[in-house]
């Protein structure tokens, strides 16, 4: 709550120094601040409000975060507008000052953001009765209303708006910083995606806002409202980003695909008012937009139907921008069209965060509906492999390099390079400067964005590709879209594209083993750099040949976008990004005869049970490292876990439980102190070394007893790990070792538990991602406590003097003193193979 409080702060900063402005310009006719800095600062508030609201949980704080989002996209057009005011004349002979129109840059936003707020403000009044925020809204509106007023008539009295938004701002801002402190709504169990979907389908209709109006022939041209795609498609990418962390997958890809165009178009609109072009697109740049688009609408027709026609609709227009040049008539058709379907989004959303009994029906599950109906025997139905359905393979899902807070974001950077490839090599050189939005919005912005969450993911290839790309993009198509790509750079320009090709060449072996996809875009890539080599040596066929090759690195990336989107869609890889070329590691070769079961969920846990109880050996997490374990009462898993360790006699295994009822039987056997301090010290990373006796067969091992321990010891453990707990309460005691060869390092991944062991010796693995701890476990030796005398085999992560203080309060407690010897170590010589390795 704390987070909207401080976001209203920022708002109402603006409100502030808007009012001041305004007051200014009706007192002397100037402004206080000049443009350009009004405008920066501006910005600046209106993100800082947005990042302070992108993540928050609750079903309130959602709906406030949603009116807050939508109002920071409004501000952040306003700063756009004051900054082209001032720099737009310096860049482009052909307007001034004077010819500049400030008033048709603004007016199309204003227009839709009455009918956003009206909408909202009638809902908050019918539903909701937060009076505050409808007063918000109302003055929101009122001063839109006032803005578009001013067109035709000098009226005064907007500063008194925007003291009075100032006001409320600040007022809701007190408010909900002081109930932060009374109550906790930071539940993530109430997360509500709904108010996703009102953002989204907010900013899509503000970004229509330059071809509506101008359709009403309010303005002369739709390029001058180029401020209002360029903001919202600016916060539907942070939208969308911060979604892939917390939010609806679907949406914020949606998001995502929505904040690229509308940003790069929005960029287009701002060249062709520069420059003077004919069209704010390229055919080179459309027809491939508008090919990606159609295809998002045929893959999400699953997911819902209104979303799929807004798509379909907007596939349209991108071409209709393109090539109606003279009535605009399709324009404007196809503009209302996608409008009227995005507010009827905007009013379904928001009736379903404010628990609005009526039903605004999207298509949700559309196709899944209908197809039930078509076919009584539902066999499509039964065959479709559900988004959340877990996969026997775990290569199959989205988490076989471990589980991130992001989601995966693949099918995003293969649609960024699609576009960006074409309009490297197809526009025209004579129209560059149009390319430039699209290689710096797609090529280079969201590929960063890209191959950092893939590096989070700890997919390394993947994201080191992606960052190749964007830094390549970068600065070549910047210095094509520029005019800078010339043949009098030649040697300058070749030892670069010389250096980006030596990398690609690199790329293109290292994906061998990969998967064929990755091969050909490398190859493709290469070729493509080779003909680019050309062109800036002077040979006249390069641009030709760069072309050629361009296209099907282009093709390549379109394959790999419908691979990946189909697969996050429907759950299932319906078009194969194909087998590696040379499979050269064990997980490459292995990896489709491993269980991979997912650690997180209940039914992997029971899989890897399962497994066990009929005689296998797995991988599992732990508090550590990943280890690998066996049922105790399945000797002979027991002993093959323990026959895959060289000179194994040397490494006798341990022995885990998950509760103390497992040992109950051996409870007699024990002293009261040695008892209380086991009680004490777990469960933890602390493993306990006990002196063997007749409570080892009081557990019922078997032939499993003669694999665990030494003669004279034993040690056991109780992890401080729930899934490891829960593991062992459905399949009982466990026999220890580490998941990895003799002599080499820990494994603290389940990946690297195919990798070192193979599958003759692992069954299954249990995956939970990277190793919560890197470190080694702590060894207390515990066969002389009765004396009075610990010692230790090992520190690791619990501290020495942690156990000690538990282990002289247990003396005090039991009238004994400790003894000199309690701080000493014992010689590492039978220490326990497991916890070497951990």
């Amino acid at each position: 709550m704390s987070n909207i409080a401080f976001s209203l702060l920022f708002l109402s900063i603006a409100f502030v120094l808007q009012t001041i402005d305004y007051i200014a310009l009706e007192a002397t006719g100037l402004y206080l601040l000049k443009p350009l800095v009004s405008g920066i600062v501006t910005i600046a508030l209106a993100v800082l409000s947005a990042i302070s609201v992108v993540t928050l949980p609750s079903k309130d704080a959602a709906l406030t975060s949603s009116v807050i989002f939508i109002t920071c996209a409004f501000w952040s057009a306003m700063g756009m507008s004051d900054i082209s005011k001032e720099i737009t004349p310096m860049l482009s002979q052909n307007i001034s000052e004077e010819t500049f129109k400030q008033m048709e840059v603004l007016l199309p936003g204003h227009g839709v953001l009455i009918v956003l707020f009206a909408i909202f403000s009638f809902l908050l009044l019918l539903f909701n009765h937060q009076k505050d925020h409808v007063v918000f809204m109302g003055l929101s509106l009122l001063s839109s209303v006032c803005f578009i007023t001013n067109m035709w008539t000098n009226l005064k009295g907007r500063s008194v708006t925007f003291l009075s938004l100032a006001f409320i701002t600040s007022y809701i801002s007190a408010r909900t910083f002081f109930h932060s402190f009374t109550k906790n709504i930071n539940n993530l169990e109430e997360l509500d995606f709904q108010s996703k979907r009102v953002i989204r389908y907010a900013l899509n209709a503000l970004s229509l806002s330059p071809w509506i109006l101008n359709s009403l022939a309010v303005t002369e041209s739709s390029t001058t409202g180029f401020v209002w795609p360029l903001s919202s498609g600016l916060f539907l990418l942070l939208h969308g980003v911060s979604g892939l962390r917390w939010g609806d997958i679907t949406v914020s890809t949606c998001s995502i695909i929505d904040g690229l165009f509308w940003t790069s178009v929005g960029g287009s609109m701002y060249v062709e008012l520069l420059k003077q072009y004919l069209d704010i697109f390229s055919p080179a740049v459309s027809i491939p937009v508008s090919f990606i688009v159609l295809s998002v609408a045929v893959v999400f027709v699953q997911t819902e139907i209104l979303l799929s026609f807004q798509y379909l609709l907007l596939s349209i227009l991108i071409l209709t921008l393109n090539f109606d040049n003279n009535a605009k008539i399709a324009v404007s058709t196809f503009a209302w069209l996608s409008f009227i379907l995005n507010v009827y989004g905007y009013v379904s959303y928001l009736c379903k965060s404010f628990s609005f009994k009526s039903n605004f029906p999207v298509g949700q599950n559309g196709l899944e509906k209908i197809l039930s109906k078509m076919f009584a025997n539902k066999k499509f139905m039964k065959n479709r492999v559900g988004v959340n359905k877990i996969s026997e393979n775990l290569f199959e899902t989205n988490t076989v390099l471990g589980f991130s807070k992001y989601a995966e974001s693949e099918s995003l950077g293969y649609l960024a390079n699609v576009v960006t490839v074409l309009a490297f090599v197809w526009v025209p050189q004579e129209n560059s400067f149009l390319s430039l939005p699209w290689i710096i919005t797609y090529g280079c912005c969201l590929q960063f964005v890209v191959g950092f969450i893939c590096f989070s993911r700890g997919q390394t290839f993947e994201s080191s590709s992606f960052l190749i790309f964007a830094s390549f993009w970068l600065i070549w198509g910047g210095l094509r879209s520029l005019g800078l790509f010339k043949t009098d750079l030649g040697m300058s320009l070749g030892v670069g594209i010389c250096s980006f090709l030596l990398i690609g060449l690199l790329f293109a072996g290292i994906s061998i083993n990969v998967n064929k996809i990755w091969t050909s875009i490398f190859l493709c890539f290469d070729l493509m750099l080779l003909a680019t080599l050309l062109q800036v040596l002077g040979i006249n066929d390069g641009y030709m040949i760069e072309r050629i090759f361009g296209s099907a690195l282009s093709i390549s990336f379109v394959y790999a976008f419908l691979s990946s989107i189909i697969k996050m869609t429907y759950g299932k890889e319906i078009i194969p990004f194909g087998r590696p070329l040379k499979e050269i590691n064990k997980i490459q070769k292995d990896k489709d005869q491993m269980l991979w079961a997912p650690a997180r969920r209940a039914s992997g846990v029971r899989k890897i049970a399962e497994k066990l109880k009929t005689g296998g050996i797995c991988g599992i997490p732990s508090d550590t490292v990943y280890i690998l374990v066996a049922c105790c009462n399945q000797p002979e898993a027991v002993k093959r876990a323990y026959k895959s360790k060289k000179q194994a006699e040397d490494r006798p295994m341990s022995l885990w439980i998950s509760n103390f009822r497992q040992i109950e039987a051996a409870k007699n056997e024990f002293s009261s102190l040695l008892w209380d301090f086991l009680h004490e010290i777990w469960p933890s990373n602390v493993s306990a070394v006990l002196k063997r006796g007749d409570w080892v067969k009081s557990l019922g091992l078997g032939e499993s007893e003669k694999y665990l321990g030494r003669p004279d010891s034993i040690a056991m453990r109780i992890p401080d790990s729930t899934i490891t707990c829960h593991l062992i309460d459905q399949c009982g005691p466990v026999a220890v070792t580490s998941a990895n060869p003799t002599g080499e390092g820990d494994t603290t991944h389940h990946a690297q538990v195919l990798a070192k062991l193979g599958l003759q010796n692992c069954d299954g693995i249990l995956c939970d991602g990277p190793s919560r701890e890197n470190a080694i476990s702590t060894v207390v030796d515990c066969r002389d406590i009765d004396n009075g005398n610990l010692a230790f085999f090992r520190i690791g992560l619990t501290p020495k003097s942690t156990i000690l203080n538990i282990f002289e309060t247990l003396l005090k407690r039991h009238g004994k003193m400790p003894k000199s010897n309690t701080n000493g170590i014992t010689p590492v010589n039978g220490v326990f193979e497991e916890e070497i390795n951990e």
